[in-house]
Order: structure tokens, then C-alpha cells, then sequence
């Protein structure tokens, strides 16, 4: 590395940035409540003329950039199955993306990702006079490293929206609840939940806005609750749904079976809360033995040494 020239050192860098700069814009960005429902509603042929109007405004929303990525992403995708592309699809809706482009483009850029990694990785370690052992070594290890990094986004992203779905979860809950024992339908509910709690839990919230547009434009209740479960991917909202639907079927009470749910919920919460802190002690024990300690060894041995080797016997 250090006989490297800087010609060479310069090129590795813009190679570099312009390959970070090219993936940051080919990953799927999340895309908002209301694109959301343009979509489903785009799906509603009784309504065409709001349908043209909403599909107008999403189109002139869209950069031109990102128009032109999107034709280049299916030249760049790996081809997946059936299957493949179905678990592909499931997560991003966990992770709020809905486009219909987003499993092209997440895809193009696990490729290009890789392919700019492998790359990079040849140009550096060629000029750095590498074995061919080395030069394999660290090309197969850089390609695999980049081309999982979506992956990797993604499922962080789709960790924290989980979460935070979770979280507001007992809330809503008991919003709904005060709302539907004073006298609102459950559709209504769902409805005035979703904005009040826009604030507090977007995530949540956003997703209560979709069921409720699903619910408006004709679909069964239970059907949309299925999909707000299917999206979110979140066990709890499960729960909830299966719960709520035996209610409905069996004629019990819905908001008994929501405090029910939510007391459950708040309890797990705290429950969560209590081993979380529990934790924090046993992981304390880490930056304790290997910072601190040695630290502390330092300072208080230290003078010690000085004047024990200073002295003369």
C-alpha cells in the first residue's frame, strides 16, 4: 500500500464514491402513507377520474432521476422465483417500502454493489503487489461483504419499524377502546386512531390510514386487518387480528377483547423494559474489563512503579 501510486489511490476513491453515490440512489426509499393509497386506489376501477388525477400527482412528484434508474434497474437485477420474489416483496412492505419498483431496484443494487466492490477490490490490491492468493481473497470477501449490505439495510429498517409499530401499539389500543365503548363503529375507530396518533407512532398510524382506505374502498374488514398483519409482519398485530376476528364471528364484546389485548401488550412491554435493564449490567462488564480497569490500573499503580524503580536497595 505504500508503494502505491496516487494516481491510482485517487482513482480507487472516486470509484468508490461514485459506486456509493449510484447504490444510496438505486435503494428503494420508503414511500408515504398517501402513495400508499394512490396505489390501492389506482386498483379501483369505479373511480377513474380520481384515479388519473392521483396517478398525474404521483408521476410529476417523481424526479427525473429516478425515473431513469428505474428503466436502468431491470438490466442490473438478478432474476428470482416466484417464491424468492414474494418473500422479497413481504419484507419491504415490512420495512414501509411499497413501490412497485422497489424489488427491481433493491435487487440492481445488490448487483451493482457487488460488482463495483469486486472492482475496487481487484484495482487495490493489484497495485498493491498482492499475491494472487490475497488478490482472490480479498475480491470474493469485499463482492460478498457489499453485495449483502441491502440486505442488511433492509432488515434493519424493517427491525425498526417493527419496533416501532410494537410500541404504539398498547396506545392505540387503548384509544380504540375509550372510542368503541362511547359509542363508535370499529371502522370508525380505526379511522380516528390513525390521526391521532399520526404524531406519536407515524408508523402505526400510517398503517391504520391503509386498512381504513382498504375498509373505504369495499374490502371486507376482516380481509384488511389480514393485510395490515401481512404487512407490518409484527406477531402482536397478529395476535390482534385473530383475536378481533373470533370476536366478531363469536358476537363477544370488541372492546372488552381490546383491553384484554391491551393489557397484555403493556404488560410484555414492561416485562421487555425490566430484562433490558437487567441486561445493562452484564454488558457493562465488557467496556469495564477492557477500558476502565486498565485506566484505573494505570493511575493507581502507576506512581507506585515510578518510585519502587526509583528506589535504591
Amino acid at each position: 500500500m505504500e508503494n502505491m501510486p496516487p494516481q491510482v489511490i485517487a482513482g480507487c476513491i472516486g470509484a468508490a464514491v461514485c459506486v456509493a453515490l449510484l447504490i444510496y440512489s438505486l435503494l428503494p426509499k420508503r414511500t408515504s402513507e398517501a402513495d400508499a393509497i394512490v396505489r390501492r386506489l389506482e386498483a379501483d376501477d369505479a373511480d377513474t377520474k380520481k384515479k388519473r388525477a392521483m396517478s398525474s400527482l404521483a408521476k410529476k412528484s417523481s424526479p427525473q432521476m429516478m425515473d431513469a434508474l428505474k428503466k436502468a434497474a431491470p438490466r442490473f437485477a438478478m432474476p428470482l422465483g416466484e417464491k424468492d420474489q414474494t418473500r422479497l416483496r413481504a419484507k419491504l412492505l415490512s420495512a414501509g417500502i411499497r413501490s412497485e419498483s422497489a424489488p427491481v431496484i433493491f435487487l440492481a443494487s445488490k448487483t451493482v454493489l457487488g460488482v463495483g466492490a469486486v472492482v475496487v477490490s481487484l484495482i487495490v490490491t493489484l497495485s498493491a503487489n498482492y499475491t494472487a492468493q490475497q488478490v482472490g481473497v480479498w475480491t470474493v470477501f469485499g463482492g460478498a461483504l457489499f453485495f449483502w449490505l441491502p440486505e442488511l439495510y433492509l432488515s434493519h429498517v424493517a427491525g425498526q419499524r417493527a419496533a416501532a409499530v410494537k410500541k404504539g401499539l398498547p396506545d392505540s389500543l387503548d384509544m380504540m377502546v375509550i372510542m368503541i365503548e362511547s359509542g363508535l363503529g370499529m371502522d370508525a375507530a380505526i379511522q380516528r386512531v390513525s390521526h391521532e396518533m399520526a404524531a406519536s407512532y407515524p408508523e402505526l398510524a400510517e398503517e391504520f390510514q391503509i386498512a381504513n382506505a382498504e375498509m373505504n374502498m369495499g374490502l371486507p374488514r376482516a380481509e384488511a386487518l389480514e393485510h395490515l398483519a401481512e404487512r407490518t409482519n409484527v406477531r402482536e398485530i397478529r395476535t390482534l387480528v385473530a383475536t378481533i376476528t373470533q370476536a366478531e364471528r363469536f358476537g363477544s364484546s370488541i372492546g372488552k377483547t381490546l383491553r384484554i389485548q391491551s393489557d397484555t401488550l403493556r404488560s410484555k412491554r414492561q416485562q421487555a423494559a425490566e430484562e433490558a435493564a437487567g441486561k445493562t449490567a452484564v454488558k457493562l462488564l465488557i467496556p469495564l474489563i477492557l477500558f476502565i480497569f486498565p485506566a484505573l490500573m494505570v493511575v493507581i499503580g502507576g506512581p507506585a512503579y515510578i518510585t519502587f524503580r526509583g528506589t535504591k536497595f
